[in-house]
């Protein structure tokens, strides 16, 4: 038995121009077609719209996510328990968000998640860790929380783990694990860690940690790069 429902991606969410931030739609995705077990994992096959109702089908083993006949989005799910990034303290954090990239040539300067040049984001500035390969940290203080947006904080800092004004890559799958309370007001930690790139796909790993040190949640996801 299929099962139907309009879905539309606000405005505010914006990643790519005129697209949603991956992370937010894979999170939204993932509470509108929880699996019935393991853990759910998303793949975008297109830039989801903003302000366009979709069509989600929710099926027995996977949903789609459909703009008119195009497929825009694929839900499946997993048993594999998604890794954590080891954590870095938050003065660690606050050092490595002074060596954000995206100050200057972001590719996406408009990002709900980690763009700059808007008034109504979450600005995160994950910047490289010291003696850590490909490995970028900073603080994140929440002040409006939700698992759509949690999937996006656990979405972006995994794009800065290389350079992406040379290398501007979209993501291409998710899957997210939210094990624990967020604190309004205090500060937490967001570490991502690149561990695989094979040709235009890289593997990235993020976690965010709370004011206390403990696991919030943790993602892993597939980024693909847009040029060759």
């Amino acid at each position: 038995m299929i099962t139907e429902s309009e879905v539309l991606v606000p405005a505010r969410f914006t990643g790519p121009p005129q697209s949603g931030q991956g992370g937010y739609v894979c999170g939204m995705l993932a509470g509108l077609a929880p699996p019935a077990e393991g853990t759910a994992v998303v793949t975008l096959l297109l830039p989801p719209p903003l302000e366009r109702p979709m069509r989600l089908e929710v099926g027995p083993d996977q949903a789609v996510l459909m703009l008119g006949e195009l497929v825009v989005a694929a839900v499946t799910s997993t048993t594999e328990p998604v890794p954590a990034v080891p954590p870095v303290s938050p003065a660690e954090a606050d050092l490595a968000m002074e060596g954000f990239l995206g100050w200057e040539g972001h590719p996406f300067p408009t990002c709900f998640v980690c763009g700059h040049e808007r008034e109504d984001g979450l600005f995160l500035a994950p910047g490289p860790v010291p003696d850590r390969a490909d490995t970028v940290a900073c603080t994140w203080v929440p002040e409006e929380v939700s698992p759509e947006v949690l999937w996006g904080v656990l979405d972006c800092p995994g794009g800065w783990t290389t350079d992406p004004r040379d290398d501007p890559m979209v993501l291409t799958r998710m899957t997210a694990d939210l094990v624990g309370p967020v604190r309004l007001g205090e500060p937490h930690v967001v570490v991502a860690q690149q561990v695989r790139r094979v040709g235009r796909v890289a593997t990235n790993l993020t976690s965010l940690y709370g004011p206390d040190g403990t696991l919030v949640g943790t993602s892993s996801a597939e980024w693909t790069a847009l040029q060759p």
